[in-house]
């Protein structure tokens, strides 16, 4: 598990959707956290609490990248240890990131983007200008950076809608802020394998045994069974008689994204 509780300043163009995307959480859960009314803009320099604490997916990821797409995290793993876990967005419920194994088969920088005609095919239907490529520069949705994956049509890249990271808003591609995809560029080879798994609930055991439950919005409706699955790893925990049900009923209601003790005191 990673991450807790830790102060943040607001900054320029700031919101508490755009917050709580980078952090994990949700919006609604950022502004009951601080007390907040959601209407109301945010003022540069208020101190907000913000909250990212995750369980890590369980995936026998060593090496390579991992994404969790309820998540909306991307983590990087070398010789079965975590380097680095990055914000993104993904595909949204018509335009989802796909599931399963793939590799990064390169990296570019300042990538002419060859629209695809299904989304020229949107273009049309919403009335907007229909184009065939944009090149690089701050109209380019690719933005800097561009790892293609193997799956043809699909890949990860910078943004020029910053704040839609940490959301499912995409045509189907991994977004990430510059600065990180920055990061990763320098860190990764083509070859690179990434595994894109889709896991909505996750529970953890701490060495203090501790137990926690992160809980995610059923992103693409899948069908999937919460309780179902909240019973089966909790038995596979070996600690289902030690969890607090009546706050895992709380914890599940309120899907706030973030892992949230649920140890029986």
């Amino acid at each position: 598990m990673l991450g807790g509780e830790s102060w943040y300043v607001v900054k320029k163009n700031d919101s508490l959707y755009s917050i709580s995307g980078r952090d994990g959480s949700t919006w609604q859960y950022l502004a009951r956290r601080n007390n907040l009314n959601p209407f109301h803009n945010l003022s540069i320099d208020q101190r907000l609490v913000v909250n990212n604490r995750h369980i890590i997916p369980q995936n026998q990821v060593t090496d390579g990248l991992l994404l969790n797409i309820p998540e909306h995290r991307l983590y990087l793993f070398e010789q079965g240890n975590l380097i680095r876990r990055f914000p993104v967005g993904v595909g949204r419920f018509d335009w989802p990131t796909p599931v399963g194994s793939f590799v990064i088969t390169g990296k570019f920088k300042n990538r002419t983007w060859t629209v695809p005609k299904s989304i020229q095919e949107e273009m049309k239907r919403e009335g907007k200008v229909v184009l065939e490529k944009v090149p690089p520069g701050p109209d380019n949705p690719l933005g800097k950076y561009w790892l293609p994956l193997s799956v043809p049509g699909y890949g990860i890249h910078a943004t020029i809608w910053p704040e839609s990271i940490g959301h499912s808003t995409s045509h189907g591609c991994i977004r990430m802020a510059t600065e990180d995809i920055e990061n990763l560029f320098g860190q990764i080879k083509p070859g690179i394998p990434i595994t894109i798994v889709y896991e909505p609930v996750k529970l953890a055991v701490t060495s203090e045994r501790k137990i926690f439950l992160e809980v995610h919005t059923n992103t693409y409706q899948k069908q999937f069974s919460y309780w179902n699955h909240i019973n089966k790893l909790a038995d596979q925990s070996g600690f289902s008689d030690q969890i607090d049900w009546p706050r895992v009923t709380q914890v599940l209601r309120e899907r706030n994204g973030i892992a949230e003790e649920i140890t029986r005191k």
